[in-house]
């Protein structure tokens, strides 16, 4: 399911919603509105080269998010 950015047209408020199709009702969480717009999102990527070293112990994403205790040899989806 992807995330979705919004702004609600009434409040103003900035929110994401984790949504199951993009026809799915959303409403703005601070007042109920149901008037938002979605944003173009952004993201991040990066091809390895130059990039931080590989995770360390203690320091991996993945075992912090309980994704899978953490980095073993090449199986580290985060480096």
């Amino acid at each position: 399911m992807p995330i979705y950015e919004y702004i609600c047209d009434k409040c103003q408020e900035s929110f994401e919603q984790l949504v199951s199709s993009s026809k799915a009702k959303v409403s703005c969480p601070k007042c109920n509105s149901k008037k938002l717009t979605r944003q173009f999102s952004t993201f991040s990527a990066h091809d390895g080269a130059g990039s931080a070293p590989p995770c360390s112990a203690g320091s991996c994403p993945g075992a912090a998010a309980n994704m899978g205790g953490g980095c073993a040899g090449d199986g580290c989806p985060f480096s």
